[in-house]
C-alpha cells in the first residue's frame, strides 16, 4: 500500500478513484474531469493498493471572505475508504497529511460531516459549529415568475467569474471547480435569468409559490429586496449567507449542522454563518 496524491493525469488511478466514489457516494467525477473542471484547487490524497485507490481525503483550496476579510482555507471532502480497508486509521492519516501540507498557508480547515464520521474529525482537531439558514416571506405574492434558460458550463463559469461580491458576511470566490461539479450533477437545469445583469440558480417549489435560491450571479451591485420581489415568490429559502442584505429575514439556527472547523493561526468565527450550498465539496 502506497500514498499518492494529485494524480488526475494518471488514467488508471483516476478511474479507480472514480470507482470508489461511485461505490461510496453514487457519484462520478469522470465527466467533470473530461470537461477540464478538475483544476489545481482540488487535490486528492489517497492510498493505493496494487494500483487500486482504497482510501481518499481531498483538499479543496478555498478563498473565503468572512466579515470582509479574505481568508485562505482548505475544505476537506470526498473522504472515503473501501469497506475491506476500514478501521485501519487510513482516513485519519490522510487528513493529517493534508493538514501538514497546508498549515503554513491557510488559517482555517472545514468540512461537512455525517454523524458517523464526526468522531474521526474530532480526533483530527475539528469541532462542530452552529450554522444558520435564512428565509423570507411575502404573503402578498402568489406565483413565481422566472425565465428558465440553458447555459453551457463555459457560460455559467464566465457568469460566476464576472459576478460581483454580494456584500454578505460569508462569501466564496475562485470555487468554480465545485460549481462545475454541481452543474454536472443536475444543477444545469436550475438556471434562471432575472434580467441582462442577473442569473439565479434555484428550484421552484411545489405549487410555484416558493423558491429555493442556491446562488445569484450579478455583474453589478443589486438589491436583494428588489430581486426577491421580482421573482413573485410568496416564500424564499436562501442557501447562502444573506444576513443584513434584505429586510424581513427569518433566521433558524442549526445546532447539529454537520459543519466542522479546525481553526489555525488564531482564526475565530464570531457568528454562526450560512455556508453557500454550491461551494460545498
Amino acid at each position: 500500500m502506497e500514498f499518492v496524491k494529485n494524480y488526475k493525469s494518471n488514467d488508471a488511478l483516476r478511474l479507480s478513484f472514480d470507482t470508489l466514489a461511485k461505490n461510496t457516494f453514487g457519484i462520478s467525477f469522470e465527466a467533470w474531469y473530461q470537461d477540464g473542471c478538475w483544476n489545481d484547487r482540488y487535490i486528492p490524497y489517497s492510498f493505493e493498493d496494487q494500483g487500486r485507490i482504497i482510501a481518499n481525503a481531498s483538499a479543496n483550496k478555498m478563498t473565503l471572505f468572512i466579515e470582509g476579510q479574505e481568508v485562505q482555507a482548505i475544505q476537506i471532502g470526498t473522504v472515503m475508504t473501501d469497506p475491506e480497508y476500514r478501521r485501519r486509521g487510513l482516513a485519519y492519516e490522510l487528513i493529517q497529511k493534508i493538514i501538514s501540507d497546508f498549515d503554513e498557508s491557510v488559517s482555517l480547515y472545514y468540512l461537512a460531516a455525517d454523524v458517523e464520521a464526526m468522531s474521526l474529525y474530532n480526533r483530527c482537531g475539528f469541532s462542530e459549529v452552529t450554522a444558520v439558514r435564512y428565509s423570507w416571506q411575502n404573503p402578498l405574492k402568489s406565483t413565481v415568475k422566472l425565465e428558465k434558460i440553458h447555459l453551457s458550463l463555459e457560460e455559467l463559469i464566465k457568469a460566476k467569474k464576472n459576478s460581483v461580491l454580494k456584500g454578505s458576511r460569508f462569501e466564496v470566490v475562485d470555487d468554480e471547480h465545485i460549481l462545475s461539479f454541481y452543474y454536472h450533477h443536475g444543477f444545469k437545469d436550475k438556471i434562471y435569468r432575472m434580467d441582462d445583469e442577473i442569473l439565479i440558480i434555484a428550484d421552484i417549489l411545489e405549487g410555484e409559490q416558493g423558491i429555493e435560491i442556491y446562488d445569484v450571479f450579478s455583474k453589478s451591485k443589486f438589491s436583494l429586496n428588489d430581486l426577491v420581489d421580482k421573482t413573485g415568490a410568496r416564500m424564499v429559502n436562501f442557501n447562502f449567507d444573506v444576513a443584513g442584505m434584505i429586510i424581513g429575514l427569518e433566521k433558524i439556527e442549526i445546532k447539529n449542522s454537520g459543519w466542522m472547523i479546525r481553526s489555525h493561526k488564531g482564526m475565530v468565527l464570531k457568528y454562526p454563518l450560512a455556508y453557500p450550498k454550491l461551494a460545498q465539496a
